[in-house]
């Protein structure tokens, strides 16, 4: 029996290379991987690489033993794409993240396993099978739970893998992997108690779990040692658990941390309290963002379910009352979605007080009620284009996934731009008083690369899809 000694990793996120949405900060979760591994089987076991760019070029910088992808489906070509790279080196492949994790049988045959759900425990797993045997084999990973694989040319899946119940038992990611920076961002649960129609993170994440007060501190203490300034809580709803919210704001004040760092959190507009917004003061968090979605009453009750448009005000108004920034994400496009009820969500934003908005044009994501409703219409299957999903609005025509029932390409790209107008003008109002001047610069190129992203988008040549719909008699083998 072969036993390798050590083995190399790369980690590469498949993303858009021309979208700063994708680019602005590196993904954290190669950082719990490698945190995880290293911990259940030894620090000097492995060398792990993270790298962005061009495949080709992260290939052959890092001769790694395995390339590890992670990537959500409107960018799945990407990393059908890095996987086709991958083997014409002779490198194994690991895929992960939301896309594979809602439609495994995506798994391309130069991927050589897919991690469905949860990574950490799956991850260290799959390292330790590789150690033992320096390859990756039908028998090792069939006691392996939740993965997809190939066995003789078809597809297997293996039981499900439980969710973490108790995520403090988990190390602290190892952000040496991905580099430090002025910012960072943590995650203190996983999971949304909700489940918006267009939204995959409860399905994906399972139940929510939240991580305890102390663990936070900890990590939190751990960025400030690197001299981090900015960190974000980028969980779907920091402020879901007022008690715990108040334990750490509680925690956050009495160790003097709001006096060093800047906070900024996403929220529900339903949870924003006067006390919420009291606690969140208290800790300094300087900007908070919400998904509001849209200014149409029934389209928010009907994707949200019980969000009220006075929820929305009422949330906006406690924030800048307390001198918070207030960010706000909306959706429009949605299936039977009027122009008139869409120009009910431009009269909301341009009459609210948020500060900075963003503007999605509504995206099937696999294993979301939206993309059951158009795969029933024939709009959507596994075997279809995956840059035909773009949720920040495709500006090519023949590939643009409109699921308006009432608007055609062309009068959803004028409203879509009328949109982008007042969002400009919303955010050269906030910059004379954002709390983040420093990055002004950076919003500025965040701009010009939007503008020249949209351009790239028309010219450049796409990843061929991956015709990956297996046949019925071919889906995967569900393995105990």
């Amino acid at each position: 029996m072969t036993v390798i000694d050590r083995v190399k990793v790369l980690f590469m996120g498949a993303v858009d290379p021309v979208s700063t949405d994708d680019n602005l900060y590196a993904p954290l979760w190669p950082a719990y991987l490698a945190a995880n591994a290293k911990r259940r089987i030894g620090l000097e076991r492995f060398e792990f690489c993270f790298m962005k760019g061009p495949v080709e070029e992260a290939l052959d910088s890092c001769k790694p033993d395995i390339l590890a992808i992670s990537s959500v489906t409107q960018n799945y070509n990407h990393a059908i794409h890095y996987a086709r790279s991958a083997k014409n080196r002779g490198v194994a492949v690991l895929v992960g993240g939301m896309h594979i994790s809602s439609l495994p049988e995506c798994l391309s045959e130069d991927m050589d396993v897919g991690c469905i759900g949860e990574g950490e425990e799956t991850f260290a797993d799959l390292m330790a099978l590789y150690l033992e045997k320096g390859f990756f084999d039908a028998d090792g990973l069939s006691g392996i739970k939740g993965i997809i694989y190939r066995e003789q040319g078809k597809l297997v899946r293996t039981t499900d893998r439980p969710v973490i119940e108790a995520v403090d038992q988990l190390p602290h990611p190892d952000r040496s992997i991905i580099g430090y920076g002025r910012r960072a961002y943590i995650y203190t649960a996983r999971g949304c108690a909700y489940n918006c129609t267009f939204c995959i993170c409860s399905r994906y994440w399972g139940k929510i779990r939240y991580v305890s007060p102390r663990y936070i501190m900890e990590e939190i203490e751990l960025l400030l040692e690197k001299g981090v300034e900015v960190i974000r809580f980028s969980d779907e709803n920091f402020v879901g658990n007022k008690q715990r919210l108040s334990e750490i704001s509680g925690l956050i004040k009495s160790a003097g941390i709001d006096k060093r760092v800047k906070f900024s959190c996403w929220a529900r507009a339903q949870n924003v309290t006067p006390d919420v917004v009291k606690m969140l003061k208290s800790m300094n968090v300087v900007s908070v963002k919400m998904g509001l979605e849209s200014g149409s009453e029934r389209i928010l009750r009907l994707v949200k379910g019980n969000t009220t448009l006075a929820d929305s005000k009422r949330a906006i108004n406690l924030l800048k009352d307390a001198g918070i920034q207030t960010n706000g994400d909306f959706i429009i496009g949605f299936p039977d979605e009027t122009e008139a009820e869409i120009m009910e969500t431009y009269r909301f934003i341009k009459e609210s007080r948020l500060d900075f908005v963003d503007i999605n044009t509504i995206c099937p994501l696999p294993g979301t009620e939206v993309w059951e409703e158009a795969e029933r219409k024939g709009m959507v299957s596994a075997s279809m284009d995956w840059g035909r999903l773009n949720y920040k609005f495709n500006y090519d025509s023949e590939k643009a996934m409109i699921l308006s029932e009432t608007l055609d390409y062309d009068s959803l790209s004028r409203i879509h731009r009328k949109f982008r107008r007042l969002r400009a003008a919303k955010m050269m109002r906030a910059l004379l008083t954002t709390p983040w001047r420093k990055e002004i610069p950076g919003m500025a190129y965040r701009v010009l690369a939007e503008k020249v992203g949209k351009k790239q988008r028309q010219i450049r040549a796409t990843v061929p899809p991956l015709n990956c719909k297996t046949p019925a008699e071919n889906m995967p083998v569900e393995r105990e």
